[in-house]
């Protein structure tokens, strides 16, 4: 029997739930080893497309509220230039990455699924995704692909998912504290020793109580600061064969972290643990904070200041920004290949796209759509553009283009944590313990066939 398209959803979003929770249940207990019940699950989920005409999908994805808002919008243009198939929305919430990787084991995972930068390498190596280079191709035959993007997606020429976000982090600026403490926006940008001068002047925790906020800032991923002083982790971030971390740039970058923190500056990480991270910003505690547009949403509305975004801090040897990146894959296993492709070339094409980012957390990826009229339009904040200019060559970067990438940030943050929790540690020490990290990992993925 038919179901509405409303019952269809409650379904299959009951249908989520439960895959994720059989999912977790059986990969703590059993590591990756599936049983029958999970995929009868997954299979009860998406049980309504064979039964009505025509072809359905079923698409899976992660967001709040807001942006399924956005998928049902994209969806239903869809459905209405290709009336012959039908998607079906399956949201999955925390934990997307776990319950996505124990359906494909399963091969009950869904036609199409988003995906996130730092898996989307290990899914390709794994055969998992479907190659969509020609698809690109197709939509590259009209648009023109940014090149950060490109590196994202695309890093050794062959697109396993096509790219729908993948613009860097900005720094987003509390227009109201900076003017009551005298300092103009920077809109161009500052130097990390440029914010470091100004920043006791916007903290009240490193003791000035007439400052407008208790922080200058929250602290970016330390990464960040890490090539703004020339470190590079491997010598190749799409096959690396040499970690290259043990520098004194690096040692140097520790002790500038390090100094922040200990003059009051920064927020501590107990006080996110607390009070969270853009709730920070949003309540008015910090003037700097470092985020994607995808954040924005978080803020209309919701501050009672004015803000906008500035390029990150350049460093000694450079300028640049943390990129993430979202794209939609086609499942390697579906049984509905052609359909599947169809609604990615739509999602992540010109009509997809126009809709996609009006939900405020998307930077279009081509060219034409970044810089053009629409977007920069936009608002908040006036200064979107910053978001756009992330995708140009060398403006962002991530921490590798390979599997292993989820792996690889965890480790520079653990090290980084413990700088923080050992003040009297030396930081050469610190960068010497990191190196030797990288180099056990990048000595397993070698063993694995991985790099």
């Amino acid at each position: 029997m038919m179901l509405p398209q409303g019952q269809r959803f409650v379904y299959l979003r009951v249908g989520a739930v439960v895959i994720g929770l059989a999912a977790l249940k059986v990969m703590s207990r059993f590591g990756t080893t599936l049983h029958a019940a999970l995929a009868a699950t997954v299979l009860a989920a998406g049980c309504t497309r064979s039964e009505e005409s025509g072809t359905r999908i079923l698409y899976s994805f992660w967001g709040s509220v807001e942006q399924m808002k956005v998928e049902r919008a994209v969806v239903a243009a869809f459905e209405a230039a290709h009336p012959q198939i039908k998607v079906d929305l399956l949201p999955v919430g925390a934990r997307y990455t776990e319950k996505l990787q124990a359906m494909m084991v399963g091969r009950v995972a869904p036609d199409v699924i988003m995906v996130e930068m730092t898996t989307y390498h290990d899914w390709a190596a794994r055969g998992v995704l479907a190659d969509l280079t020609e698809d690109a191709a197709a939509l590259e035959a009209e648009l023109t692909l940014m090149p950060i993007p490109r590196r994202a997606f695309g890093p050794a020429g062959r697109f396993y998912a096509l790219p729908i976000n993948a613009s860097g982090l900005a720094m987003y600026c509390n227009l109201d504290a900076l003017a009551r403490a005298g300092i103009e926006f920077p809109a161009n940008g500052l130097t990390w020793a440029e914010l470091e001068q100004l920043a006791p002047r916007l903290s009240r925790r490193a003791g000035h109580a007439d400052a407008p906020t208790d922080f200058a800032l929250l602290l970016p991923p330390p990464i960040m600061i890490f090539w703004a002083w020339g470190v590079e982790l491997f010598d190749d971030l799409v096959r690396p064969t040499r970690v290259t971390v043990n520098t004194p740039a690096a040692v140097d970058a520790v002790d500038f972290i390090r100094r922040l923190y200990a003059r009051g500056v920064a927020v501590p990480p107990d006080v996110t643990s607390d009070q969270g991270t853009h709730q920070l910003f949003r309540d008015g505690k910090v003037a700097f904070f470092f985020q994607g547009r995808w954040v924005t949403p978080e803020f209309v509305g919701r501050t009672k200041f004015a803000w906008d975004v500035a390029p990150v801090p350049g460093g000694p040897a450079r300028r640049v920004s943390l990129h993430g990146g979202t794209g939609l894959a086609v499942y390697q296993h579906t049984r509905h290949r052609a359909a599947a492709r169809e609604f990615v070339r739509f999602y992540a094409g010109r009509n997809g796209l126009r809709l996609a980012v009006q939900g405020g957390r998307y930077t279009p990826v081509y060219r034409e759509l970044a810089l053009g009229e629409e977007f920069l339009a936009m608002r908040p904040p006036r200064s979107i553009r910053r978001f756009a200019e992330t995708m140009e060559a060398g403006a962002s970067q991530t921490y590798l283009y390979a599997p292993g990438a989820t792996e690889v940030g965890q480790l520079v943050n653990e090290r980084m944590q413990q700088a923080l929790a050992q003040p009297e540690r030396p930081a050469d020490q610190i960068v010497a313990g990191l190196a030797a990290d990288l180099n056990r990992w990048l000595a397993r993925q070698t063993r694995r066939g991985r790099q």
